[in-house]
Formats: structure tokens, C-alpha cells, sequence
């Protein structure tokens, strides 16, 4: 599947999560608590990349219902991406070093509506497989999707 001239490697169905906002990154199996689906997928502009190349990370979260999607935040921060060598192992994280506002927010996503978030990264990797998660950070929902890319 192509979306704006860039494959999906990984497309993952997610529904709202009633798992809280931790700043873990492990997948979790989907447990819905509404009516209100949410399709969440991370992509990259290649699969394969070199020591020291630039990623483009785009995180998309549509929302598939007839009914809005009410996001809420405690903070300035809306999405985060990382980079993991295994499950347990992140190597590299998109908002480590960053500070966000401390205010509560709030997104609405309207049905058949797109929210996408884009990322140019340059985490420095070694060679090897790794996954790319990326999160939307809202208030007692975990909505993140992951994709796979080595670099060589």
C-alpha cells in the first residue's frame, strides 16, 4: 500500500487502550473501551538505511468512527517516537532531550479525519535490525504502532 509515494512496513490496528500514559514502548495487545477506532501506523521513507543517514518518522493516527476522537494531554507534548535493538532496549528516544510545556491540552480528531506528525532524525545507529515506535502520548489511552528497518 502507498500513501504519498511511501510503503507502509508496518501497519498496525490499534485500538483505544485503557493502559494509562507510561513511558514504556512495548506493544500491548489491544483492549478497546469505546466505540471510537482509532488506526494508528509508523512509517519511514526507506527500510534500509547507512550509519549516519537521516530518517523521516511519520506517525498518522485516523480515526475510522462516526463519532469524534477526543484526545486529552497533560502536557505540550503530543507524540513521541523511539528506537528499540530489542523490546526491552531503547537506543534512542525523540523527546529525551526535550522539554514541553507543562498544561493540560486537547486534540479532537474528527471522524474519517488524519492527524500526522513527521520527524527528520539522525539518531547515529550502529548497524543491525531495529523498531521504530511511535506514540501518541494522550491521557489514559496508548495509541502506537511500530515498523522495522535496518540499517546496514
Amino acid at each position: 500500500m502507498l500513501t504519498s509515494g511511501r510503503s507502509l512496513y508496518s501497519y498496525v490496528f490499534i485500538s483505544l487502550l485503557a493502559c494509562g500514559g507510561s513511558g514504556e514502548y512495548a506493544l500491548q495487545v489491544p483492549q478497546p473501551v469505546s466505540n471510537v477506532q482509532a488506526v494508528v501506523s509508523v512509517t519511514t521513507d526507506r527500510q534500509t538505511y547507512t550509519t549516519g543517514d537521516v530518517i523521516e518518522l511519520t506517525l498518522e493516527l485516523q480515526n475510522n468512527s462516526d463519532q469524534p476522537l477526543v484526545l486529552d494531554f497533560s502536557s505540550g507534548q503530543r507524540y513521541d517516537f523511539a528506537i528499540l535493538r530489542t523490546p526491552a532496549e531503547a537506543v534512542w528516544s525523540w523527546s529525551e532531550e526535550k522539554m514541553f510545556m507543562q498544561m493540560l491540552g486537547q486534540e479532537t480528531v474528527q471522524p474519517n479525519q488524519v492527524l500526522v506528525y513527521h520527524e527528520q532524525v539522525n539518531p547515529q545507529l550502529p548497524a543491525g535490525t531495529f523498531t521504530i515506535v511511535g506514540k501518541i502520548v494522550a491521557q489514559d489511552q496508548t495509541l502506537m504502532a511500530s515498523a522495522v528497518i535496518v540499517v546496514q
